[in-house]
């Protein structure tokens, strides 16, 4: 019998009989818990996805057939065939393998995916006069998102189209419980009428851990004469060989590197307090009785976002629309046209795709649309996909967006508050995990202006660090103690205060001025604000102009010289 170790690459399949695939398929859902147990990561739609991808395999000659992984949440398995097992210990760790797919990282990963429903449309480019398979895997939840239906629209009548399987894993969920049309008409089983009348062939549904049947249909779609593309459908289950997962899918989605337990984890580590995540859901339960106006939307995302306990207990006031993110701004431009107060309630990352709706229908019409931006700054593990890098650039360039950056829950109550009164568009960006209640006691509190002081008197202060972000709060106990030196959270990043200005001009000729943001330089201009409020040339730190890979927080954070140490060193010259 074959052992895991004995497999290098996806050739070594392809004399395995179905017991062999089938012992095999339990080494490697045992090798994702066990390294998933250790370091986190997307354990549920990858213990579901083993047979499927050791039949896609045992069949098809990978690279030369591209498959195409949707989103990457469905892929380790994938990733330990194809000579990456050795290293899978090291996923989503600092200089390890990514959580994802990763065109640097293996010639299998034909296509890097980290965002949803994005396979389709990429395997239309791979398919395009190729003699060889492309092979989109895509899951039932990323078909709820529009950019997969305008490929599904264009690859059916592509021109010189070469060979094309769309699989559609179907595990009844995205991160959350899927829903809407579509997933009612895939569980009804109505599927086929749906591609059939799109032009597609159509099998299924199969079941997606029977290894025996998936290789004996693989093989006969391989050798059949294929002209139009076809949808094979089959049904997974997100978490299969892992009880709490199977009991828990959503929970188990992804999950943290857990406490020490000889037999078990926890979908996340225990917090002190609320999640910056909590902080919004419970601010939009307090104040949802006290305002009917009030709505809530997110985009599969109602656990992550802190909103789960708000649709239990308003149900017709929140509004969840899968993985559909321009769609979730758009609509709530709708509702704020009819006087609701929608708070959209999206990952920084994934509102990336609502840019051209915050645009044209929110900001050109001026309406009052509330921006909860989660995970704002870096997230650690899920790597550059995944940080919040961009949303304090992209929301800067947008004419007539107010935007604050709470940085404990004090501040997060106001600035919800200030958004709710606002007439304009309005967004307040914050990062994951815990949120203190309040900071240290600042030497001027103007949180009504949008700042906080700590440390030493502007007029007084031979250094100034001006900090956009939570991560600021690790420099309050030191900026009290530090000689000269000025530290100012700033809140309001847009527009800037009066007061603020005013303040900030204050500073000395030989003052040097030091600013630090959770979010790209380049196309940031708050750098640029600072130095004509000054008159002079200030020294900035953020993300540099290059895509930041996966690692723990602290080791990132030291890596860009974020942390104390260097902002100490950095500061004194």
């Amino acid at each position: 019998m074959v052992e895991l170790e004995q497999i290098r690459g996806p050739e070594d399949l392809k004399a395995l009989g179905v017991m062999e695939l089938e012992s095999l398929a339990q080494e490697i859902r045992s090798r994702i818990i066990q390294v998933c147990l250790k370091n986190g990561g997307h354990i549920g739609a990858s213990l579901g996805t083993v047979e499927l991808t050791i039949a896609l395999h045992r069949i098809f000659d990978s690279p030369q057939d591209a498959m195409i992984w949707d989103v990457g949440h469905q892929a380790y398995a994938h990733k330990i065939l194809t000579g990456r097992n050795e290293s899978f210990d090291t996923l989503r760790a600092t200089d390890g393998i990514s959580g994802f797919l990763s065109r640097d990282e293996s010639p299998h990963d034909v296509y890097g995916a980290g965002h949803s429903s994005t396979s389709i449309s990429a395997a239309a480019g791979f398919a395009y006069r190729n003699e060889n398979w492309t092979i989109a895997i895509i899951g039932d939840g990323a078909l709820t998102a529009g950019v997969a239906f305008e490929a599904l629209n264009h690859l059916v009548e592509m021109p010189e189209r070469g060979r094309t399987m769309i699989v559609l894993n179907d595990n009844q969920h995205s991160i959350s419980q899927n829903v809407g049309g579509i997933h009612r008409l895939l569980t009804q089983g109505n599927a086929s009428v749906l591609f059939h009348a799109l032009g597609y062939d159509y099998l299924g549904p199969f079941d997606g851990h029977n290894l025996e049947q998936l290789v004996g249909i693989l093989n006969a779609v391989k050798t059949a004469d294929q002209d139009r593309p076809l949808v094979l459908h089959v049904m997974t289950q997100k978490g299969r060989g892992y009880f709490p997962a199977e009991r828990a899918p959503v929970s188990f989605h992804g999950i943290s590197p857990p406490k020490k337990s000889a037999d078990k984890t926890e979908p996340a580590p225990a917090q002190p307090g609320k999640t910056f995540s909590e902080q919004l859901g419970a601010l939009i339960e307090k104040y949802a009785p006290l305002d009917e106006r009030i709505v809530a939307i997110t985009a599969a995302m109602s656990e992550g976002t802190g909103l789960a306990n708000f649709f239990e207990t308003h149900p017709t006031r929140a509004f969840d629309v899968g993985i559909a993110e321009p769609h979730a701004v758009t609509f709530a431009a709708g509702l704020a046209c009819r006087g609701w107060k929608p708070v959209v309630c999206i990952y920084s990352t994934f509102l990336q795709r609502g840019i051209d709706p915050l645009i044209h229908d929110v900001a050109l019409q001026r309406l009052p649309v509330i921006f909860a931006v989660d995970r704002a700054g870096l997230v650690g593990a899920d790597g550059p996909t995944h940080h919040g890098a961009f949303d304090l650039s992209y929301f800067s360039m947008v004419p007539g967006v107010e935007i604050w950056a709470p940085t404990d829950a004090n501040e997060m109550a106001f600035a919800f508050e200030r958004a709710l009164e606002a007439k304009t568009p309005f967004a307040f960006r914050y990062p994951r995990g815990a949120c203190p209640e309040n900071g240290s006691a600042p030497t001027l509190d103007r949180l009504d202006r949008g700042f906080r002081v700590y440390g030493a008197e502007i007029k007084r202060a031979e250094r100034v660090l001006i900090v956009v972000g939570a991560m600021g709060n690790r420099f309050q106990a030191w900026a009290q103690q530090e000689s000269g030196l000025a530290l100012i959270q700033l809140l309001k990043v847009k527009p800037l205060s009066d007061e603020f200005v005013s303040y900030l001009s204050q500073t000395t000729a030989n003052a040097s001025i030091y600013v630090l943001i959770e979010g790209v330089l380049q196309g940031n201009s708050l750098p640029h604000q600072i130095e004509s409020i000054v008159g002079r040339p200030v020294s900035a730190r953020g993300i540099p102009d290059e895509f930041i890979d996966q690692g723990s927080p602290a080791d990132l954070e030291k890596k860009l010289g974020w942390d104390l140490d260097s902002v100490r060193s950095w500061t004194r010259g």
